[in-house]
């Protein structure tokens, strides 16, 4: 018996727990992922529950709501502009594209009656949209491969026509103006934002799923999250027209890449097309392989959890400032060796240790070294065309300038410049 006289545990609203998460990434992220972090998604289990009363009390569907009435509107985090993720165009689509979408359809248009409403790309996919007289077609091209849709008619309602095997998504998003994010329905934390081109909606390389959740952008503090439930198409059948002699799968390397590339939850554009790398050993138990496909880096760690990083794009705030580019060199910056942290009652995993991956672009490097305040200096040679510096660790305040120093056999600096981490 307790000398309080409480109520009934009652479930929390429609929306709370989403609207808890979207508060909390305004806090945390910065600039926020295209996709959600695991570890944010668990510390919001735990905050929800704080969260719920305040976030119940201006719940604007609620006639009985006490929000004080001296209180302004607080602005949430608005979605960042889809360019931010993908190489957005209006209006135009790749040389040659819509030739290559009309050699895969059958009863559309000449090529040369296609109008570009918009491409977005991302790590080498291309996904386009196209006026033609026959209706709207979809078309997904790759080095390798093009995939094009039906032609289809605006539904005037937010629906996913077109899907591909690599995870890309386009269709339509009916009235609302708001920009949104899709959601696999079956794992909430794999999301991404989409390009949006008038009531046309372009998500490349996402993810797949047989069925996703659409959340439109919370634009104040008042708004609890809304979610729809949409169906999404079987993959279109893929046609490679440009094949490519597959890359080595025989080295213990390319066994390696292969084994990760297959059966992809998250599907990586051309997998016989990656080369592969060195293989890294970072802890006893923890080991990365590395992929690369002209400007792409891909990162395969022991559990074939992939990253992918387009050097063409260093400066993209989706990188925050984890990738370079030198004259010489270009890598990337990641954490590794993880351990479970337990904060407040909730357990997520954190790393203070770092290394540096770079891939030599100049035959003649002979050694890269890392300089930084505070910590000795790192020095590695290449192996299999790249760099990998160990053993970083971080200073756990903010970012901090680094110096990269590129020699050649006989000592000469070949390059030297400064990136904050």
């Amino acid at each position: 018996m307790t000398d309080l006289d409480l109520p009934p545990d009652s479930p929390l609203p429609d929306g709370v727990r989403s609207a808890a998460l979207t508060r909390l990434r305004a806090g945390l992220d910065a600039p926020p992922p295209r996709h959600v972090p695991l570890k944010i998604a668990a510390i919001a289990v735990a905050v929800v529950t704080a969260t719920g009363l305040a976030v119940q009390l201006t719940d604007r569907r609620d006639p009985t709501a006490t929000t004080p009435s001296t209180s302004a509107e607080i602005p949430e985090l608005r979605h960042h502009d889809a360019a931010v993720f993908y190489d957005l165009r209006q209006g135009s689509a790749p040389d040659g594209a819509a030739r290559r979408c009309h050699a895969q359809s059958t009863g559309l248009p000449p090529a040369d009656r296609w109008t570009p409403i918009a491409t977005a790309s991302r790590h080498r996919v291309d996904l386009m949209a196209f006026e033609t007289a026959a209706g709207i077609v979809f078309c997904e091209n790759t080095p390798m491969s093009v995939t094009v849709s039906s032609p289809w008619t605006d539904p005037g309602a937010l629906t996913v026509a077109f899907s591909t095997a690599t995870g890309s998504m386009a269709g339509f998003t009916g009235s609302d103006a708001r920009s949104f994010t899709l959601a696999a329905r079956a794992e909430e934390d794999e999301r991404a934002i989409v390009a949006r081109s008038g009531r046309l909606f372009l998500m490349p390389d996402g993810f797949v799923a047989d069925g996703v959740v659409a959340q439109p952008e919370v634009a104040t503090s008042t708004e609890l999250v809304q979610e729809f439930e949409l169906t999404t198409p079987p993959p279109t059948a893929t046609a490679v027209d440009r094949p490519v002699t597959p890359e080595d799968r025989g080295s213990a390397e390319g066994r390696r890449l292969g084994e990760c590339l297959a059966d992809q939850p998250q599907p990586v554009a051309d997998p016989s097309a990656w080369r592969a790398g060195q293989a890294i050993a970072l802890t006893a138990t923890e080991s990365v392989q590395l992929g690369h496909y002209q400007d792409l880096l891909l990162l395969c760690r022991e559990d074939r959890t992939v990253a992918v990083y387009d050097f063409r794009r260093p400066d993209a705030a989706e990188w925050g400032r984890v990738l370079f580019t030198g004259a010489t060199v270009r890598g990337v910056l990641m954490h590794y060796d993880f351990v479970p942290t337990t904060r407040d009652g909730t357990t997520f995993a954190t790393s203070g240790t770092q290394a540096v991956i770079a891939e030599v672009t100049d035959p003649r490097v002979a050694t890269v070294t890392l300089v930084g305040p505070g910590r000795p200096d790192v020095t590695a040679e290449p192996v299999a065309g790249s760099v990998v510096l160990r053993d970083l660790a971080s200073n756990g305040v903010g970012p901090t300038p680094v110096r990269i120093i590129v020699r050649d056999a006989s000592g000469t600096v070949l390059e030297e410049f400064t990136h904050e981490f």
